[in-house]
């Protein structure tokens, strides 16, 4: 008898253990989760994208998003019949901006001195110089950004690639508007401590860039208003390395494009 109450309580005791390790693994459980929730809400949307040209590119769910993001509700222009021209501030509206119907010949380092000379991969056209692309397939809207990697070279020089490449652009796109894109300035850190990449140079530049527009067929379009600080510099906080803006503003920009350019077709054709 004795021996049968010894196994009971054993019995007993091992069950009422093994009940007390369930109940704790399963408290742990419902406890991470929370805190998971926790944490998670408290990420805003702005917090989700840090990504530079420069560093490391954006997860594919974040990158996803991105492209994705709608653009505004006001009036737009289409962008079925758009191409964007340069370097890599345009690749990154390519990659983040969510303009997904225009045709993008942009990469890092391109520039009016080896635009001829680079074979790029155009989603839906196949691998292209950009002699070829704009020879077999007509655009309405032509969008070039390029000047930064050119500010080391002979400023006339300079300007008179940017002509070539304007006068071949219309003789092969006779219909096209061509919409020259100010330059993206630098932050203040990099402006001053750079005796070639800095905003006095940009500035230089951007101004005779303007001077090609006719308000016809020929437009310019300076977003820097957008993102730029008190002092005409770029801002910050809106870039990491002091050159290319983080991931998340690229969708910004697209919209203003889009808005501008509507706005700009509409006054030419009054």
């Amino acid at each position: 008898m004795n021996k049968f109450k010894s196994n009971f309580i054993t019995f007993i005791t091992f069950t009422f253990v093994i009940i007390i390790f369930i109940l704790v693994i399963i408290f742990q459980h419902f406890s991470r989760e929370n805190n998971r929730q926790q944490t998670t809400s408290h990420l805003l949307p702005s917090e989700t994208v840090t990504t530079t040209m420069a560093t490391t590119a954006a997860p594919k769910k974040k990158h996803k998003t991105q492209r994705k993001s709608p653009v505004s509700k006001t009036q737009k222009a289409d962008m079925k019949d758009a191409l964007f021209v340069g370097d890599s501030r345009t690749l990154g509206l390519f990659e983040y901006a969510g303009i997904h119907e225009a045709d993008f010949f942009s990469n890092v380092g391109m520039s009016v001195y080896n635009i001829h000379n680079d074979t790029i991969s155009v989603p839906s056209v196949g691998k292209v110089t950009f002699q070829e692309l704009i020879s077999s397939k007509q655009y309405g809207k032509i969008y070039i950004m390029m000047g930064i990697n050119e500010l080391g070279y002979n400023f006339e020089n300079t300007l008179n690639r940017y002509q070539e490449l304007i006068t071949l652009i219309q003789k092969k796109q006779p219909n096209a508007m061509i919409f020259m894109e100010a330059n993206l300035h630098v932050t203040k850190s990099r402006s001053d401590s750079d005796n070639v990449v800095n905003n006095a140079a940009i500035n230089r530049l951007n101004h005779a860039l303007e001077k090609f527009a006719n308000n016809k067929n020929i437009f310019y379009l300076d977003v820097n208003t957008l993102f730029d600080d008190a002092n005409g510099n770029l801002s910050a906080d809106k870039s990491g390395d002091s050159t290319h803006l983080y991931a998340k503003y690229y969708v910004q920009w697209g919209e203003w494009i889009i808005r501008q350019s509507a706005v700009s077709i509409k006054e030419e054709s009054r």
